[in-house]
């Protein structure tokens, strides 16, 4: 790998950390943020994660991902 992905792979790794972290504190009953409303958190971290398996996709793979052909949220 070159130095260029070594380092975005550096970045998208803290980010999953991070978001590792908030997950953790969360499923112990601590709130992010005070009066923050944890589905919307939660929501938000669902979004994050989804963002960083793409570019991670685009990193090992060397191109965007393929469209997955859902055009509807899974519930």
């Amino acid at each position: 790998m070159g130095e260029r992905s070594d380092d975005g792979l550096e970045v998208i790794l803290a980010e999953v950390r991070k978001t590792k972290e908030t997950a953790e504190r969360m499923a112990n009953g601590e709130s992010p943020k005070a009066g923050a409303d944890d589905v919307r958190v939660l929501a938000g971290m669902i979004h994050q994660v989804a963002e960083q398996v793409e570019r991670l996709v685009v990193l090992v793979g060397g191109g965007p991902p393929k469209a997955s052909g859902h055009s509807e949220p899974v519930t």
